[in-house]
């Protein structure tokens, strides 16, 4: 997925930047914080960090019911920079304890590691404060950014397993990817 929309934008001449993350990461990093159960209102309070920023995100937080404690917990995690390899080095120390967050952070690395050898032109990142809004994802996320224009999304997906239960078909997985 990630090849086909750096070659469509690449075809159309438009600079993007291609985020990615990974539900998993987010579960391991809900489960260190010890609120494991609040792992929708942190994904979606994240989710909006470059929107309305870290006090607001922190706010938002709190006005879910997650203690402070938790709160700083997640302060160096979710502002972790450096370069993927960087950060996907401290998440494996960070996330040593949660296996839901190990598997996130190897199939993270498995992507990264063959986006690589594919020769995508693209700038990809990975980005721990995307969430993709929608709970049906179930491992890898992406969005892409336009880098030349201040607007929001223009791309992205991921992966879902079992969201065809819903439509009585369950046990299938999938992946998605949409243009905006």
């Amino acid at each position: 997925l990630v090849q086909m929309v750096d070659a469509v934008f690449t075809k159309f001449g438009v600079r993007v930047s291609i985020k990615i993350n990974n539900r998993k990461i987010l579960s391991g990093i809900a489960e260190i914080i010890g609120e494991a159960d609040k792992i929708v209102d942190i994904t979606v309070a994240i989710d909006k960090l470059d929107k309305i920023g870290l006090d607001n995100v922190n706010e938002e937080l709190a006005s879910k019911g997650i203690p402070q404690e938790a709160i700083d917990k997640l302060q160096p995690i979710i502002m972790l920079s450096g370069s993927n390899e960087d950060k996907l080095r401290t998440l494996k120390t960070v996330l040593a304890a949660s296996e839901v967050g190990m598997k996130g952070v190897e199939e993270s690395e498995y992507i990264l590691s063959h986006l690589k050898s594919l020769g995508v032109k693209s700038e990809v990142e990975l980005d721990l404060t995307l969430a993709r809004g929608l709970n049906y994802y179930t491992g890898a996320i992406f969005e892409v950014k336009a880098l030349d224009v201040q607007i929001g999304s223009i791309s992205g997906g991921g992966r879902y397993d079992n969201l065809t239960g819903v439509f009585g078909m369950p046990g299938v997985s999938g992946v998605g990817i949409s243009f905006g």
